[in-house]
């Protein structure tokens, strides 16, 4: 379970649209190998807002969803941190509300992400990631249907996974691009 906010603009036109939104997701992942993994995860957007033209445009609830394959391309050793790329494919909706008109607001993304990092004492895992995607936005805007893509096509940032036993708490910040910041619990079965 993770929850999750993120910051980003939208280029639909030469108006500038600032999107944030909030979401909680779960996630389901299995390793095919030590090497290879699969993941799926279903999440609820919570809220959030779109800023255009100097109108605010409210979030509403919806949902999103994803699949991801991870590779762990380089192992960590006791001098060298682990290499792990993943690939991953995305939707969202939900509807946004102002002036008394509800439109829906959907966005796909396909997503390549490298992430190192180093374990230390078995429990406490920091990692540097960066990530760049790309993936249709559509919306209504007065009346009009719009398609667009996030004026930055990248995040770089990050966190930190604390294990103990089968349970982990991870944090992590991408201030850079695409500006998200998440924290979640996870078990291991």
């Amino acid at each position: 379970m993770a929850a999750a906010a993120f910051r980003t603009e939208i280029a639909f036109d030469d108006t500038e649209t600032r999107l944030e939104e909030a979401s909680a997701t779960a996630t389901l992942a299995y390793h095919l190998s030590p090497r290879w993994g699969l993941q799926a995860s279903l999440g609820g957007i919570v809220g959030g807002e779109v800023r255009r033209a100097g109108e605010v445009h409210d979030v509403g609830p919806g949902i999103g969803a994803s699949v991801a394959g991870s590779w762990l391309a380089l192992y960590e050793t006791e001098r060298r941190p682990f290499l792990l790329l993943t690939v991953s494919l995305g939707g969202s909706t939900t509807t946004t509300r102002a002036a008394g008109e509800s439109t829906r607001l959907t966005a796909f993304d396909l997503r390549l992400n490298a992430l190192v990092g180093m374990t230390f004492f078995d429990v406490l895992t920091p990692f540097i990631t960066a990530r760049a995607f790309g993936g249709p936005v559509s919306w209504k805007i007065a009346g009009e249907s719009v398609v667009g893509g996030d004026e930055h096509h990248y995040a770089v940032g990050a966190g930190a996974t604390v294990r103990v036993a089968r349970f982990d708490v991870f944090v992590e910040a991408l201030p850079l691009g695409e500006r998200s910041a998440s924290l979640g619990v996870g078990a291991t079965f």
